[in-house]
């Protein structure tokens, strides 16, 4: 009975549902509490800054409603409900955020109102225009009243056969002017004085209409002065017009309201402010056209313009008329990064977004300040020349060791004889081989040499090694011009890392874990080429060179030696130069034997050991630089 009440209540032509449309929903929302039970139900709930959508579907979920929020519903809900029915929030809720409740089914959809739209009538034509030519006179009668001067020529041309030529801009300009029985060509003037607007009539007979504010000069002749152009303010204003858009133009001070009212109205330029106009200027320019003056009077201001059908709209930069949006792309440099560019002066008031996509710049402003950052982009928007640079590094490592001595001695020795007599010698004697080299010489004389201890050895040791090492490599690298290259070449060797841990204070436990870590060594490069006039080419060079040296224990890290070097050269477009210096020479000498004994001449190779080595080493870099347009 409450769906068909309801229904009843929409279909019925002026009910309340039409004009009070929080009525509708209040009887939308009994009708539906017969199959919704849980509109009938009870809220008990407090809710601070909660979202309109998040406080609906939570008041759904709890008494079992199926309730849809749009997406465009905002605001957020600050109330304490108690004791209150769920439709009596619903409808709450629509009159506090301006909702609508739409039924669909069992699904309750909360959206925002939208007002029905209202039929438009249809546009009623416009009334014909009292124009009537009375062809036995030649007489006309004219009554208008706010009609377009378009309409009104066109109107006299067709009643009387005359040829009535508008000047340009006049088409829109509305006229009203009473006339009874007045001759064509006096209706005509009477027409234009009435109006402001002058006639001239031709040899042909043709009518022309213009402005009574400027007559437009003849090509080469100097043209009319516009009515209080003369005599301004603060030093007074000189205009002049040459061929019908070339101002020239003497201002000294004078207020800039002026100023555009005085070439306007020579050029015949139709202008909207949307501000006042403020402060003075200063222009004195032989030939410029009614933008450039425009560009010279409002550099500097806070005062823009943006044209629209011919119509200037005038008014301050931050204006939302005036603010323009364009896409500025890049055709030979990368737009990334480039936003920083820009000088700070004239990105003031324009934002500025990186279109990575499109390479450009998505920029809002005024017109005169997304000019002038066109005009610096464009400027900079060159091509970007590449710079491939080869290197040679040549690395050569020289060494030469020489190792000689006799050592001997008892217990721990080798247990067995053997070793290398060629290419050097390092040989070993246990006892045995003492005492059958010593058995063999007796009897050979009057002496008896005897044996030696059972844990007696001999080391006999001389030995010479020579090493040459060389390394080339031929990298290429190409980088962009002042953009740094970067080149490594290198290993890594691993140390031993062994920590111990006490843990616990009675019953201490020791734990031990063990950490291999990295130690590198390499040779790096670096350059940065700046590509100037006539191809010549300037190098930062940075070279660093780490080498390992030997360990103290197997489980130390190795030590290095580190070789490092920068430097800043010029040169010409496909030279070569030759890095040097890094060489390091090394000489050392070592020995141990007897005191005394082991530095006398002869007898030092009998009671002692000698170890002499010599190393070099010596890096050499090439590079030359190859400029690729």
């Amino acid at each position: 009975m409450q769906r068909l009440l309801f229904i009843l209540l929409l279909l019925m032509p002026g009910a309340a549902f039409a004009q009070d449309r929080f009525a509708g929903i209040r009887a939308q929302l009994e009708a539906s509490m017969a199959d919704q039970p849980g509109l009938d139900e009870r809220v008990e709930m407090s809710v601070s800054g909660t979202p309109v959508s998040e406080f609906a579907r939570a008041l759904g979920l709890a008494h079992k409603l199926n309730i849809s929020v749009d997406p465009a519903v905002k605001g957020e809900v600050v109330n304490t409900f108690s004791n209150a029915r769920v439709a009596d929030v619903l409808l709450y809720l629509c009159k506090s955020f301006d909702l609508d409740v739409e039924q669909i089914g069992s699904i309750l959809s909360l959206r925002p109102y939208r007002p029905p739209v209202v039929p438009v009538e249809a546009a009623k034509p416009a009334p014909p225009l009292k124009v009537i030519f009375h062809s036995d006179s030649s007489w006309v009668d004219l009554d208008l009243h706010r009609d377009t001067l378009d309409a009104v020529a066109r109107a006299i041309n067709l009643a009387s056969g005359a040829n009535v030529v508008l000047a340009p801009g006049l088409e829109d300009r509305v006229v009203s002017v009473f006339l009874r029985g007045s001759p064509l060509v006096n209706a005509l003037d009477k027409l234009a004085y009435a109006n402001g607007l002058l006639v001239d009539r031709s040899r042909d007979g043709t009518f022309l209409l213009k402005a009574n504010e400027a007559v437009p000069p003849k090509a080469g002749e100097k043209g009319k002065r516009p009515a209080g152009a003369e005599g301004l303010s603060n030093g007074g204003l000189s205009v002049d017009v040459s061929d019908g858009k070339w101002l020239k133009l003497d201002a000294q001070g004078v207020e800039r309201a002026e100023v555009l009212a005085a070439i306007s109205v020579a050029l015949g330029k139709n202008y909207f402010l949307y501000d006042p106009l403020e402060g003075t200027t200063s222009l004195s320019v032989e030939q410029a056209t009614y933008d450039e003056v425009l560009d010279h009077m409002f550099n500097g201001s806070a005062f823009t313009y943006k044209v629209i059908e011919g119509v200037y709209l005038i008014g301050k930069r931050e204006q939302e008329g005036l603010r323009r949006t364009e896409l500025v792309r890049l055709h030979n440099r990368p737009v990334k990064d480039m936003a920083v560019v820009i000088p700070e002066g004239i990105r003031k008031n324009v934002t500025i977004t990186e279109f990575v996509e499109l390479n450009g710049f998505v920029i809002s402003g005024d017109v005169q300040r997304i000019t002038e950052i066109k005009d610096f982009l464009r400027s900079i928007d060159q091509t970007v020349p590449v710079v491939m640079i080869e290197v040679m590094i040549v690395d050569v490592n020289r060494s030469r060791t020489l190792t000689t001595g006799l050592k001997a001695g008892l217990g721990n020795g080798p247990a067995q004889s053997g070793g290398t007599i060629s290419p050097g010698i390092n040989y070993n004697l246990n006892a045995n081989s003492i005492n059958s080299l010593l058995n063999s010489f007796n009897g050979a004389g009057v002496f008896n040499l005897g044996n030696v201890a059972p844990s007696f050895y001999v080391s006999i040791q001389a030995l010479e090694t020579d090493g040459v090492l060389k390394l080339r490599s031929t990298p290429q690298l190409s980088t962009l011009n002042g953009h740094e290259a970067t080149l490594s070449i290198g290993e890594t060797e691993y140390y031993l890392e062994v920590r111990n841990d006490l843990i616990g204070t009675q019953n201490p436990t020791v734990t031990t874990s063990q950490t291999y870590k990295p130690v590198n060594a390499d040779l790096s490069l670096k350059i940065l080429p700046i590509v100037s006039s006539e191809d010549m080419v300037t190098l930062d060079i940075e070279v660093s060179q780490s080498t390992f040296t030997d360990r103290i224990s197997e489980t130390a890290p190795p030590g290095s030696v580190q070789r490092k070097f920068s430097s800043s050269i010029r040169m010409k477009d496909r030279e070569m130069i030759v890095l040097g210096g890094l060489e390091e020479k090394e000489t050392s000498k070592s020995g141990s034997g007897l005191p005394f004994l082991s530095r006398i001449p002869v007898l030092k190779w009998f009671f002692g050991s000698r170890t002499s080595k010599n190393s070099q080493s010596k890096l050499t870099i090439f590079i030359r630089p190859t400029i690729i347009y």
